[in-house]
């Protein structure tokens, strides 16, 4: 064995990305973004809130602490996560050809690469 693999456990080396190209997150990955930037705006500005109440014995800023750092925290996701692209989004002509075409909803495909005729309801011709 050569002395690479021991020290990295076996494993392949990783292909090098370019600059330009990041990689895109997951939909958990997005959920829990968005889920953990709202709570965490909630409950820091809510807590700030908490701690001006109980400095000034009043009942008011944990509800203005709340409501500003849950605005902010859905203008951050807003920012962040973002809302329409400015390139809209193309089909490429050779899918959409297959999808529209008169032979591809009469027929189906079947495993093996034949054609058969559509299937019928029982009794049907």
């Amino acid at each position: 064995m050569d002395s690479a693999s021991t020290r990295d456990g076996g494993r392949r080396p990783r292909t090098a990305r370019p600059a330009d190209q990041e990689p895109r997150p997951s939909g958990s990955d997005l959920g829990w973004g968005i889920t953990g930037t709202l709570l965490s705006g909630l409950i820091v500005w809510g807590a700030a809130g908490w701690l001006v109440d109980r400095w000034l014995d009043t009942r008011v800023f944990i509800v203005v602490g709340g409501i500003v750092g849950l605005a902010v925290a859905i203008y951050l996701v807003a920012v962040k996560y973002g809302g329409a692209t400015d390139q809209p989004t193309t089909i490429s002509s050779t899918s959409y050809s297959k999808i529209s075409s008169s032979s591809y909803s009469t027929y189906r495909r079947t495993p093996g690469g034949r054609r058969s005729r559509p299937r019928t309801q029982k009794g049907q011709r």
